[in-house]
Parts: structure tokens; C-alpha cells; sequence
């Protein structure tokens, strides 16, 4: 029998139960192979809109990513820069955001691989942070620790210094901004849209001055002036207390400050003209025409990566305009006073006085060992600015065993060695003089009073207003002298240290006699002071009434002898002291002109006509 006609019999039940194949009656259309093609075809298709759906994911973490980096960026503004610490904490932080977006957004071995990477990454950067932090400790670089400064200090006598009462600040910072905030009243129309901002000691033609920045109060004050600017700033005299709102052009006010926001501020501007440069904190100065700039140190690390902090250069950045100068640390211009901030300054000491000798002394012997105060206070000198702090061994904080004057511009360090009581003991016993007014002292100054080393205080009460100064011995802090004026207290001081038998040194003067071409008088802390002219000179020589009662007589015309300080030789205000007078003849009465003013007794009679 024929197998077609076997198999191809029509079933009782009704088609071929084979169907179709080797057992029906119809071959197969496809055989195994174009089966597995087209198994392999399907399965090809099937990848193909997963590819593309990882693809974009892909993409969208790279764009995410990215757009928050920049908001970050924009944001924190860290320096692009591998010394600095904070731009290791901002790529530590974007890694782990970049983990975070890829494990949420991405799947398969592509995130799994990232994530490894990252957290290797990570994992190294922490080990090798720790790892630089071990080798630049002062365990194994006490000599680049203490060599930072060493080449910068110069030991002196204290006969060498020169510092006196003549032109040094009487106001603390906050006297100084009290006198600010009095000012800032006299802004009617814009005391409600700014707000006093830091204020920086500087040095102007000479003079300690505090000048404080305007800045505006909050987003929606900035907003509404922002295409003004600040229209002013303010400086306080710190010797003679005047303070002067100064007024910027009409149109030319400052833009760029701390407190504007998105491109106008401050920070942000420096930033984005200087994105690989470590900053320090900026001061608000002054050049030689009273232009306002913003100051910005430029810092680095001399050992390692992260440790010993230094400076470099500067930047300076018109506030009014925004345009930025860089300058390297020996061209930096003279107006320029904050180059070195006292912090920095203070910290390079220390580790001089700590590791001079290595590092194992400054732990286990200490011999030798030196540290500064807490405290330090502005001193100016010429037309640079200097700060004073004191010097103390590490085992004894009663006393001070000398002290350093640092100019604030180049760094150059005089270091004056002289035993006696440290700051806050000399705030104490100012203090403790006048304890039943509860006045409290502020950081003293040292200066070279009656030839003597003196702490000088200000005395303030407790709404922080200054009553009285006091004057207290370096050496002998049992001497302690108040006055309602310096120049009182300096009188009450030179009687102390007469009676205690101390050395006190004359003032050189020089006798100078002439004509008065010119007087004028000022009050100042309760003091007349009578300002002289001679003639055929420009230089006013100053009287003060306390000390000089005749003055009040003096007069245009008179002849005066005048003992005048030779140490203000070149300045227009000189202090003398009035030596003897003799009136004009124009004052004096005529005798002749007495004997024709009697009275006539015939005057009064009448004549009989001729």
C-alpha cells in the first residue's frame, strides 16, 4: 500500500490528525534552521528598544548631573584648585550624587561598573587625604613649620620703639561702629534700604581709620537698587573720632558687595575671573584718591597639600565697575594695608616659637618654647598698619616675655624682648581702678610713654561709650594711671612713675619765638585746644588750655615762645607747650593816649564870642 493513500486517507473524524508534515499529506513549509533564524530575529528585535531605553537613561544622568554641578558650582563656589580642602569636599560630594542618580535612573552592568568606580575613587581620596594630612603634620615638618616666618623677624631693643600717643587709635571696633550707625541716620532717604556692613582698619595720609561698607538688607533691597548701587560708605578717625559719610557719583555707586546676590556678588564675581585661586577673607580700602576697593588675598599651602597657609598675592576688584587686578606678592601696591590678615600672622608665630627646636621640644622639654596672646590691636606706622601682640612662654600665661610688631603688608616682624605683666592682667588692673564705676577695659595698646613701655585702654561703660583712658606700666603693672582725657591721664601716669621713681624721659623740644599770625580753637573731649600760627609759616602749633592757661589771653599780633616737640618736626599740627607771651603793642594802652583821654575841665564850659 502506498503510504500517501495510507496517510492520506480522509479521517472518519474528519481532517489528516497529522495536519501537516512527514505524517500528513502536505511536506513541512520551514524546516529547523529558518525556525532558529527566525527565533534569533525576534530576539534581535526585542533588544533593539531596550538599547535604546538604556541609551536615554544614560543621557539623562549625564544631563542631570551636569546641571546640578553647575547649580552646585554656582553655589559653594570652591576654588578649582588641589591644595584647597574645600574642592576635594565638592568632588567627594558630586560623586556620591553621580552614584545616587545612576542607581535611580540606570540598570545593568553600566551602573553597577560606576558605581564600583566611584566608590573606589572615594575610598582612595579618603585614604590619601589622611595619608597627606600624617606626612605634613608638624610631627615630620617642624622645620618647614617654623621656617614659614623665620626669615621675616628682626630682633630689636625696646629702646627701638617708636610707637607713641601721638597718632595711635583711641576708639576700639566698636566705638568706631557705634559712631558708623550715627551716621548712617543721616542717610534719610536710603537708611531703610542698606545696612552697615564689617568694618576695616586702615591707614589714610597717615591716620588710623576705620572705613565700613554699605550692603544692602535682604533680596528685595537689592533688587530695588540694584541698578543705582550703594551710594556711600563711611570712615571714622579713630584718633580724633570724626566721621564722614562719604558719597559716591551720581550713577557710579557700588554694585559688587558681600551681601548682593547671583552675578553682583562679590564673591561670586572674583569667582568666576579667578576660578583656580584659594581666597582669603576681603577688607574694604582705600587708595591714595579715596577710592573704594575690595581687597582679596590670594593663599597657598607651602607644605603639602593642605598645611601651612601663606600668601601669594592680591586681588583687587573695583566694586563700582568690577573690573579685577591681580597682583603677586612684591608688586602689591603701597595704598593696599590687609595683605596678611593678623590670624595668619599670629599662626605663623606660633609655629616659629613651637618648632624652632623640633618638634619632639616643643612636646616633651619645651625649652624655649613661645606662643602669642589671644589678643592684638592695630598700630599704624608711616602710611602701612601694623598689629601688636603679645609674646609669652608656653608654661607661664601671667606674663608676657616680650612682644612682636608686625606690618600687616609685607609680613617684616620686629620681636622686642622685655619681661613684664601680659594684656588682660593690664585690662584688670585699669580696671580695678575704677571698679566702682563698672567700666570695662579694652585690648590695650603698647606704646613708649614718658619713656616707658605702657599698656594704653580705653574705658568704657555699659552702654559701651568711652569715659575715661587708662595707662598702665608694662613692667610694674602696679602703676596704673586714669584720666577723663588721654592728655590727663598721661599728666596723672608721668606723676605715678615720678613718685614710684621710675626713669622718665623728657620730650625733646625746640624754643621757637615769633609773631601770631593766625589762632583758632577746637574743643575736643572736653579740652580747649588753641591752634597758633607764626608768621611766615604754615604750621599750626597746638596749646592745650589745661596745660597752658595764658593761652586763653593770646591773641592775632602777639609775641610768643613756644617749646615745640621736635618729634613732630614735618608735620602741620605740631604740639607745643607756651613758654612766655607779650601782648601787641596794638593791646598794650599808650600812656600819651591816657594823658590826652582825661577829661578837659574846660571842655564843658562856654567860650564868650570874640
Amino acid at each position: 500500500m502506498n503510504n500517501n493513500d495510507f496517510f492520506g486517507q480522509q479521517s472518519p473524524f474528519g481532517e489528516n490528525p497529522f495536519g501537516q508534515g512527514p505524517f500528513g499529506n502536505q511536506p513541512p513549509k520551514k524546516n529547523w534552521k529558518e525556525q532558529l533564524r527566525q527565533f534569533r530575529d525576534k530576539k534581535k528585535n526585542h533588544k533593539k528598544p531596550q538599547e535604546k531605553t538604556k541609551a536615554s537613561r544614560i543621557v539623562l544622568t549625564a544631563v542631570l548631573f551636569v546641571l546640578q554641578l553647575l547649580v552646585q558650582f554656582y553655589v559653594s563656589l570652591p576654588a578649582i584648585n588641589i591644595q584647597s580642602t574645600g574642592f576635594w569636599a565638592f568632588a567627594g560630594e558630586n560623586l556620591l550624587i553621580l552614584m545616587v542618580l545612576t542607581s535611580a535612573l540606570c540598570r545593568g552592568s553600566f551602573a553597577s561598573n560606576l558605581r564600583r568606580v566611584c566608590t573606589a575613587v572615594i575610598g582612595v581620596g579618603v585614604v590619601a587625604f589622611f595619608a597627606l594630612a600624617l606626612l605634613s603634620s608638624p610631627i615630620l615638618q617642624s622645620h618647614q613649620y617654623a621656617s614659614l616666618m623665620q626669615d621675616s623677624i628682626e630682633q630689636k631693643q625696646i629702646e627701638e620703639y617708636t610707637p607713641t600717643i601721638d597718632n595711635v587709635p583711641l576708639l576700639d571696633k566698636d566705638s568706631a561702629s557705634r559712631l558708623a550707625n550715627r551716621a548712617l541716620g543721616n542717610l534719610v532717604d536710603e537708611v531703610s534700604q542698606f545696612e552697615l556692613y564689617d568694618t576695616y582698619q586702615v591707614t589714610v595720609a597717615g591716620a588710623p581709620v576705620r572705613v565700613q561698607p554699605l550692603d544692602y538688607v535682604g533680596f528685595v533691597k537689592w533688587f530695588m537698587n540694584r541698578s543705582t548701587g550703594i551710594p556711600a560708605y563711611i570712615t571714622v578717625d579713630m584718633k580724633t573720632q570724626n566721621t564722614k559719610i562719604v558719597r559716591l557719583e551720581d550713577g557710579k555707586g557700588i554694585k559688587y558687595s558681600q551681601q548682593a546676590y547671583f552675578n553682583d556678588n562679590l564673591l561670586r564675581h572674583v569667582r568666576f575671573n579667578y576660578p583656580c585661586d584659594m581666597l582669603g577673607d576681603p577688607h574694604f580700602e582705600l587708595d591714595e584718591s579715596g577710592n573704594p576697593y575690595w581687597v582679596y588675598p590670594v593663599l597657598e599651602h607651602k607644605i603639602m597639600l593642605f598645611s601651612g597657609t601663606d600668601v601669594k598675592g592680591v586681588i583687587t576688584v573695583d566694586p563700582v565697575t568690577g573690573e579685577c587686578t591681580r597682583y603677586e606678592r612684591g608688586d602689591i601696591p603701597d595704598w593696599i594695608d590687609n595683605v596678611y590678615s593678623p590670624q595668619i600672622i599670629m599662626q605663623q608665630y606660633d609655629w616659629y616659637g613651637s618648632y624652632q627646636n623640633g618638634w619632639i621640644n616643643s612636646v616633651v622639654g619645651q625649652k624655649g618654647v613661645v606662643r602669642t596672646t589671644e589678643g592684638y590691636n592695630y598700630i599704624p606706622k608711616g602710611n602701612d598698619l601694623y598689629i601688636y601682640t603679645g609674646v609669652t612662654s608656653v608654661v607661664s600665661d601671667e606674663s608676657n616675655i616680650g612682644f612682636i610688631f608686625t606690618n600687616l603688608r609685607t609680613r617684616e616682624t620686629e620681636f622686642y624682648e622685655i619681661a613684664g605683666a601680659e594684656e588682660f592682667s593690664a585690662m584688670e588692673s585699669a580696671e580695678g581702678v575704677v571698679q566702682h564705676l563698672n567700666y570695662d577695659a579694652t585690648f590695650p595698646i603698647l606704646l613708649m610713654i614718658e619713656g616707658q613701655p605702657t599698656y594704653t585702654v580705653a574705658l568704657k561703660d555699659n552702654a559701651g561709650l568711652v569715659k575715661q583712658y587708662g595707662m598702665v606700666n608694662m613692667a610694674q603693672y602696679q602703676i596704673v594711671a586714669t584720666g577723663s582725657t588721654i592728655k590727663d591721664c598721661q599728666a596723672n601716669y608721668r606723676k605715678l612713675l615720678e613718685s614710684n621713681g621710675a626713669e622718665v624721659t623728657q620730650s625733646a623740644t625746640e624754643e621757637m619765638t615769633g609773631v601770631i599770625d593766625d589762632v583758632r580753637t577746637a574743643v575736643i573731649s572736653g579740652t580747649t585746644y588753641y591752634y597758633i600760627r607764626l608768621q611766615g609759616g604754615d604750621v599750626y602749633y597746638i596749646l592745650s588750655a589745661a596745660d597752658n592757661e595764658q593761652a586763653v589771653l593770646l591773641g592775632t599780633g602777639d609775641t610768643v615762645t613756644l617749646n615745640v616737640e621736635t618729634a613732630d618736626e614735618g608735620k602741620q599740627l605740631q604740639k607745643a607747650g607756651l613758654k612766655g607771651a607779650t601782648a601787641s603793642e596794638a593791646a598794650q594802652p599808650d600812656p600819651e593816649e591816657e594823658s590826652s583821654a582825661e577829661p578837659d575841665e574846660t571842655a564843658g564850659e562856654a567860650q564868650p564870642e570874640a
